[in-house]
């Protein structure tokens, strides 16, 4: 009867015929009997092979069963996910209106007032934790503790479960903003498919305010902008913009301000990144080393995705938005030259014609700044940053952003229907205030 029996279920046999014995014309498994007769039919004559095989692997399932929920936590996840990106409006008063609203919020108000970027601190201590548990097991292959089977099982199992519990932590606390309502529809815009016309008329719009505004920080027009504000007064004076635009849409309502600059914020440009929310502890870090007019509209980028609104493309024109109506006028600038860069590079490869002939319209000055901030990030270039620009381009492709990176240049639909809608004219844009240079 033996020769048939796969290894484990002969070592399970030969355990039955110690501990196991007929009783009155029965066979005892454990504490239960079977009658012979069903055994018979089974083709087993004195003990029920079948159950004992069938409780040793329950024993085993029982006893990995922290395992085979790690494994099958990740596919149940992404199933649930999916659910959920067919209900915008239920993530919109569910989650971000309801949990992500407080639980921002609070993170905000526990962290905001530490002078150090916890979440970068962070950040960088779990890419250790993970490279030293990496480092232990090619550590223990080597010294053939651990066979080549054992050691790419542990490796497997420990990868996914990193990721399931990333997974679950970034969407629970963050991620399921990307399925929220869009932004056109809390702000009201039409954003129907535009003509080249209408595009070329809200670049030329935009290239008037673009000069108008630098034109209210320096009278020098033929040199690149002496910035008149210290990177503190840039972080002190972004919640500016956002008040009056709460009061239009409250759901760009920001409070418990927690943006801090990172360390070492040229590694980040080596990345090719100029800022990156940090969901897991509420903040908003900056990368400070790029141009200083550039960085208005970053603080306000990132501080977009602190209130929920995770899409690229929704974060720049919120942040359009807070800088337009700012009272400042460094962070109108600010804005300004960001909207009439995606703009202009939607304009060129529309119609690259127009493009060239509406560029002779940019003030010397503006054309001076453009020309710093394309020299500091060619600067950059590197297969690190390259790198880091197709990590990121995975990671929006799996929230929900199809177009990856390219997402960003999708703020021009939701500025033409800001420009379908008021021209891009603004009470505090009208502000005439000269900021001396320092």
């Amino acid at each position: 009867m033996d020769s048939g029996l796969i290894p484990e279920f002969t070592q399970i046999k030969n355990h039955c015929d110690i501990h196991c014995r007929p009783i009155y014309g029965t066979v005892s498994s454990g504490n239960l009997c079977f009658p012979r007769k069903l055994n018979r039919r089974l083709g087993v004559y004195h003990y029920n092979y079948l159950y004992i095989f069938v409780n040793h692997y329950l024993e085993i399932l029982l006893k990995n069963i922290g395992k085979i929920l790690t494994l099958l936590s990740l596919p149940l996840q992404v199933l649930l996910l999916r659910m959920v990106a067919d209900r915008p409006l239920w993530v919109e008063h569910f989650y971000t209106g309801a949990v992500y609203k407080y639980l921002s919020q609070g993170l905000r108000f526990a962290f905001g007032g530490l002078s150090l970027p916890l979440g970068q601190l962070l950040f960088y201590s779990l890419i250790a934790g993970v490279l030293v548990w990496i480092g232990g097991l090619v550590k223990m292959r080597l010294k053939k503790k651990i066979g080549r089977k054992q050691f790419a099982l542990d490796f497997a199992f420990g990868a996914i479960a990193i990721v399931s519990g990333f997974y679950f932590l970034f969407n629970s606390m963050w991620g399921l903003n990307y399925y929220r309502q869009p932004i056109q529809e809390i702000v009201k815009l039409d954003t129907k498919v535009f003509s080249t016309t209408e595009l070329e008329a809200m670049s030329a719009r935009l290239i008037e305010l673009t000069n108008q505004s630098r034109s209210r920080l320096t009278p020098d027009n033929y040199n690149p902008l002496l910035y008149p504000l210290s990177h503190e007064q840039i972080l002190a004076q972004a919640p500016e913009g956002y008040r009056p635009l709460a009061q239009k849409y409250p759901a760009l309502l920001y409070s418990q301000q927690s943006v801090k600059s990172v360390f070492v914020p040229e590694l980040m440009s080596y990345f090719g990144l100029a800022g990156i929310y940090f969901p897991f502890t509420g903040e908003a870090n900056i990368n400070m080393d790029p141009p200083p007019y550039m960085l208005p509209e970053t603080v306000c980028h990132e501080m977009a995705h602190q209130i929920g609104f995770a899409s690229e493309d929704e974060a720049n024109f919120v942040s359009y938005l807070a800088c337009e109506l700012s009272p400042e006028p460094a962070f109108q600038y600010s804005g300004n030259l960001m909207a009439m860069r995606y703009t202009l590079n939607r304009l060129y490869w529309e119609d690259s014609t127009t493009y060239y002939r509406q560029i002779q319209n940019l003030s010397p000055g503006v054309k001076c700044d453009l020309e710093v901030t394309r020299n500091y990030w060619n600067g950059f270039e590197n297969p690190i940053e390259v790198a880091g620009r197709v990590i990121n381009d995975l990671f929006l492709k799996s929230n929900n952003q199809t177009e990856g990176v390219r997402s960003y240049n999708r703020v021009v639909e939701l500025l033409m229907g800001e420009y379908r809608k008021n021209g891009l004219v603004y009470e505090q844009s009208q502000k005439q205030v000269f900021v001396s240079q320092k």
